[in-house]
């Protein structure tokens, strides 16, 4: 490869079609990222160009490269996005989302962070690093330099080269990562997820101290771990994450956390995305937090509708995040006494014996007839609009047909309101008699 012939072409318009390539953003050993502009929309992107120096590292690459579409679709808050990937003179790249410059690392150089600082970065790197195992991949090269942070939101970068398992553990086929924070079984090159879990410990230690474990303290060089000894903590570490980072940096991936799961509930954390990381003490962090004014009021207005009809039994808040559970609007409406089963109603009772009974029966029916009388008369206006004019192009004889059959209708059922309210009337003289 050529890399003199590609570092003099690769600023020039369109070295890659429609990007505009910048400043240099860092690098490793297997390439550099550029920071790049999408001239169609004026939108940054970030550009790695993979370095391979030999046809083995070549053929490596690019069949990893073939499985971008496992994790180019992962959209995740804590995930740097891969955008494309593509090859020009002969070097491969990805384009992917542009989470800003400054990383995790470039802040540790400022010293360790601060307990609650250290937690927000660290929780949200866990989950997108799960978002990677839910698709079973696995990151193999977790450090601070590739965890960016723009504002409060951390993400996790450079993981176009993840591995993709397909049954457990997988060999490597290249070295990759940094000595300071790879599992030991990764120098075996047999590894699988929980060298990640490994991988965070160390990261989760060296935010809080400013320097990653098991190093000397005079060169700052890696020492060879001979057991599964625990680092040395110093004084001021948070006693709580302690056992965290013990568990984590266990030789055996088996004594460790099994999943990046278990780590976050270790640490009073959940892994679901865009949830509020908890902060200070573990019995703060796990301890109900009192009701929203919001809640508050739903719940005064829930007990005052059910007073009305249900007795609402209440269920106690008893972790955070459990959602008040209320009485649905099928609970409101239920009756307090059974279900309520429909009458009839029969003309009341009155004075004057039977024969009052059904004069007051016909006058009853009468009013009845009115008001549907009312009703349909409202009605044909309405109707009239949508079928005069349709009956107006019809034979005269049909409108007098409807009109008789109207009449039909309503002295019918004149007679059958009179002949209804004569027998409740005789029934009811029956009863009293």
């Amino acid at each position: 490869m050529d890399w003199e012939a590609f570092y003099n072409n690769f600023r020039k318009p369109d070295f890659i079609s429609g990007y505009e390539i910048q400043n240099r953003l860092g690098g490793g050993a297997f390439g550099d990222v550029y920071k790049a502009r999408k001239q169609s929309i004026g939108k940054s992107f970030a550009i790695k160009f993979l370095k391979l120096e030999d046809d083995a590292q070549r053929e490596v690459v690019e069949r990893e490269l073939s499985q971008v579409g496992h994790f180019a679709a992962i959209d995740h808050p804590n995930l740097v996005t891969i955008e494309d990937m593509g090859t020009v003179m002969g070097v491969p790249y990805l384009i992917m989302g542009y989470a800003g410059e400054e990383t995790l690392s470039r802040r540790l150089a400022g010293g360790p962070l601060e307990e609650d600082e250290a937690l927000l970065i660290f929780t949200q790197a866990c989950r997108g690093v799960l978002a990677l195992h839910d698709r079973r991949l696995v990151h193999f090269d977790l450090k601070p330099s590739n965890i960016f942070l723009k504002g409060e939101v951390a993400r996790v970068g450079d993981y176009g080269l993840s591995k993709l398992l397909t049954d457990g553990r997988m060999t490597l086929s290249f070295g990759r990562g940094t000595p300071h924070y790879m599992a030991p079984e990764v120098l075996r090159s047999r590894a699988d997820h929980r060298a990640d879990v490994y991988s965070l410990g160390v990261i989760l230690f060296e935010s809080l101290v400013g320097s990653p474990p098991y190093t000397s303290s005079e060169s700052g060089t890696l020492v060879l771990r001979e057991d599964d000894a625990a680092p040395v903590f110093p004084a001021g570490f948070p006693e709580k994450v302690i056992p965290v980072v013990k568990r984590c940096l266990r030789l055996e991936p088996d004594d460790r956390f099994q999943d990046v799961g278990a780590l976050l509930e270790a640490l009073g954390q959940t892994a679901r995305q865009g949830e509020s990381v908890r902060l200070g003490p573990v019995d703060e962090a796990v301890a109900p937090r009192p009701p929203s004014s919001g809640e508050l009021t739903a719940v005064a207005l829930a007990e005052e509708r059910a007073a009305q009809s249900v007795q609402a039994s209440s269920r106690p808040v008893s972790e955070i995040g459990v959602r008040l559970e209320l009485p649905t609007p099928l609970e409101f409406a239920a009756p307090a006494h059974g279900p309520i089963t429909p009458t009839i109603p029969v003309p009341p009772h009155v004075e004057g014996g039977t024969l009052g009974t059904i004069l007051s029966s016909v006058v009853v029916s009468m009013e009845v007839l009115v008001a549907m009388v009312t009703l349909l008369m409202r009605a044909l206006p309405m109707a009239y609009t949508g079928l005069g004019d349709a009956l107006l192009r019809r034979p005269s004889g049909v409108g007098s047909r409807a009109i008789g059959l109207a009449a039909f209708m309503l002295v019918m059922a004149l007679a059958g309101f009179i002949a209804i309210g004569m027998g409740l009337s005789l029934m009811d003289a029956w009863g009293t008699s």
